[in-house]
């Protein structure tokens, strides 16, 4: 695996065998893409829930993110890597649920969360972003889940894009303007 643009393109990130399932450079490379092109990433204040090696966040940090909080209930693999490109950042190092407590008083512009496939954590932690409200006002949530799984509920007021990326599925959430009620275009 490795950074696929910016400031630390080309830089390898390590992934253990087994211990992790990385998202792959080509949904990596999508995701990023769509986000770039509705400037949703310079200047950005991210969240990497559910972080195992870092890559996405470090992706996000390389192509211009301002700052990224890593989660994860083993940070070993995000803190050996945000260490060798010499990023720093904080890195929370607890279940999600926990995790989520922890940094929620801080708004994130994107929100990304990548919990393992069939663990059933999709609309848990989705529920609990907005509950603590950790969106900034046109701020996204995006979760990568297996493309098997069906649709995640989104709660009330939220719109929902999927894009099927292989094996991968990416659902990329909304939350509607609390003032008017009404949803923005994602």
């Amino acid at each position: 695996m490795r950074v696929i643009s910016g400031k630390y393109k080309g830089r390898n990130i390590v992934s253990p065998r087994g211990e992790v399932r990385p998202t792959t450079d080509m949904v990596k490379g999508s995701l990023f893409s769509l986000l770039e092109s509705r400037g949703l990433v310079e200047g950005a204040d991210v969240l990497d829930l559910f972080c195992g090696t870092g890559a996405i966040g470090i992706e996000a940090l390389s192509r211009g993110a301002d700052s990224c909080v890593f989660v994860d209930a083993n940070t070993d693999n995000v803190a050996r890597n945000i260490a060798a490109m010499g990023i720093s950042a904080r890195v929370v190092r607890a279940d999600f649920r926990r995790a989520l407590r922890l940094v929620k008083d801080v708004k994130f512009d994107i929100i990304f969360a990548d919990p393992p496939y069939g663990a059933g954590y999709c609309d848990e932690a989705l529920k609990t972003v907005l509950k603590y409200d950790m969106l900034k006002k046109d701020g996204v949530i995006i979760i990568e889940h297996s493309s098997s799984n069906g649709l995640i509920n989104p709660p009330e007021n939220c719109i929902i894009e999927r894009r099927v990326l292989g094996a991968a599925a990416l659902e990329i959430i909304m939350r509607g303007d609390n003032e008017s009620g009404t949803c923005g275009g994602v």
